[in-house]
């Protein structure tokens, strides 16, 4: 239970902290922070979702789901890297919060 809500702690940090980074992108990219934003708003809603159904099959279901969202995540963040609209550490700072939230994720597919 308690790697339920680190993995909430860790998407929610993470989302605030994209956010944040999204403000200084150019409004000529706003389809790449549209789809960052989104992404990032579904996969705190399936968060949510995990954690409230009890269903093993819904709760493999949605973390799937949210694999398969920071894939787009980690490519939307690689686009707007390789547009030079962040610098290299805070990419490597965005990919880092990824990766974190995919361990989790990986760890409580294994564990159901």
């Amino acid at each position: 239970m308690k790697n339920n809500f680190k993995l909430l702690n860790c998407v929610e940090k993470t989302y605030w902290y994209i956010n944040k980074t999204l403000i200084n992108i150019p409004k000529n990219e706003i389809i790449l922070k549209t789809h960052v934003d989104q992404y990032m708003l579904e996969i705190v809603e399936l968060t949510n979702n995990y954690l409230i159904n009890e269903s093993e099959k819904i709760r493999n279901n949605n973390l799937k789901l949210i694999l398969t969202k920071l894939s787009m995540i980690d490519f939307f963040t690689l686009e707007i890297y390789r547009r030079n609209h962040i610098k290299k550490k805070k990419f490597e700072s965005i990919t880092n919060y990824i990766i974190e939230i995919r361990k989790l994720s990986y760890g409580l597919l294994k564990n159901a």
